[in-house]
């Protein structure tokens, strides 16, 4: 069977990510994004240059000046999505300077590095056991990791996300089995906690962008890619503020080295390069010659899966985007046995003589058509690193056959 037979017969996964996917990288949720980056900026020893400041400075002040609105509309503020909406509307309609979107966009990506660099070491540890004969593709990083014995490689303290980038890159799969599945992950999310993991076992992320248009400055290993694609743009990614046609990939986030950001300068030979973000609003059409093929990949693949996984994505009703999407997809979609939805709540918060109740089952249950939503939908609602630990998440995903248990340590 040739190459292209089996992909066109593969087992096909796609996983959609949201923001409570990156929850545990330390990143923070939308309602919490704004205090966290009001802390960033009050803290005169956090890591802001002079320029960064005045970025978080003239956001603030853009959100002081809405906040007149509140004697009339309810909008809440607060919320990163509603006030990044704002500022693009207002810079649409031209009552503000494009200077407050592009300092939006750099506050979000600055926020974004400094909170997942200081939560690195609170996520879940994974230990491992799988079996040595069928163990030829786990990653080195996996087997350095580990404590071996005669027949059983024990890969204890796994972080949580290299193992979940294990577990959709093949590292866990017999090979006979691995080379006819494909797996591809679509995120709303700006940062790189993906690319991070996916670096550390060895892969680089393939964004799907037209190559015409960007200059990677990455190593990239084609050999050993996974498909990751960015609906909302990235942290790594820029856009020059000349042309607006032109990105520049980096191997690191935008905000990681500053100076060194400002300085480039585009074909065009135009100058700053601003970061790529998206706002998960009512309108995305901006960049849309730059995404448009991100979003293609995203409709086939969609298209094309047997299962989709969807991921700390809350759905909200600012983003139709990703229901047109869907429903899109699905139309077209005839081989789709399994719609995977990992949530987390919290049943802690909740009086003991009610039972749980969660919001976002509830809009899927009001989504899907009831025959699909009985025999297809499987919702868990325990978080993603109980999702991961459970044998659950292996059976309903078809994958990490070597593995025969997981525990968190």
């Amino acid at each position: 069977m040739t190459n292209e037979h089996q992909a066109d017969k593969a087992d096909r996964n796609v996983y959609i990510l949201g923001a409570g996917f990156s929850a545990d990288a330390g990143a923070p949720l939308i309602l919490g994004f704004l205090d966290q980056a009001r802390l960033l900026l009050d803290d005169p020893s956090s890591e802001l240059d002079s320029v960064e400041r005045d970025h978080f400075r003239r956001v603030f002040e853009f959100r002081r000046r809405m906040a007149q609105a509140r004697e009339k509309v309810r909008i809440d503020l607060d919320d990163m999505e509603q006030l990044f909406g704002l500022v693009e509307i207002s810079q649409r309609f031209g009552n503000e300077p494009p200077e407050t979107r592009n300092s939006t966009v750099y506050l979000i990506a600055k926020t974004l590095q400094l909170t997942i660099e200081s939560g690195r070491h609170n996520r879940g540890k994974y230990s491992l056991p799988v079996p040595t004969g069928g163990a030829e593709e786990i990653d080195n990083y996996f087997k350095a990791s580990s404590g071996m014995s005669s027949s059983w490689i024990e890969l204890r303290n796994v972080d949580q996300y290299d193992y979940f980038i294990g577990l959709i890159t093949g590292a866990f799969d017999p090979k006979g089995k691995r080379k006819y599945r494909k797996d591809t992950i679509i995120t709303f999310n700006y940062d790189l906690v993906c690319e991070n993991a996916l670096g550390r076992l060895g892969y680089v992320a393939n964004y799907h962008l037209p190559s015409k248009s960007v200059n990677d400055r990455r190593s990239v290993t084609p050999e050993k890619s996974c498909d990751l694609l960015k609906l909302h743009g990235s942290t790594n990614w820029g856009v020059c503020s000349a042309c607006g046609t032109r990105v520049v990939i980096l191997p690191e986030k935008v905000t990681g080295s500053p100076s060194e950001f400002r300085a480039i300068t585009c074909e065009c030979g135009g100058k700053p390069f601003n970061p790529l973000l998206i706002p998960p609003s009512w309108d995305k059409s901006e960049y849309r010659e730059i995404i448009a093929s991100v979003w293609r990949k995203a409709a086939a693949e969609l298209s094309a899966a047997t299962r989709i996984c969807i991921i700390g994505y809350s759905m909200p009703e600012t983003d139709g985007f990703f229901k047109y999407l869907l429903t899109m997809a699905l139309a077209r979609n005839h081989q789709l046995y399994k719609l995977i939805v990992v949530d987390y709540l919290d049943k802690r918060s909740q009086p003991p003589s009610q039972p749980h109740q969660s919001y976002l089952r509830g809009r899927y249950e009001s989504l899907l058509e009831p025959l699909f939503l009985k025999r297809r939908f499987h919702f868990f609602d325990d978080g993603l690193d109980r999702f991961l630990v459970h044998p659950y998440s292996r059976e309903h995903l078809g994958r990490g056959e070597l593995l025969v248990e997981t525990s968190l340590t």
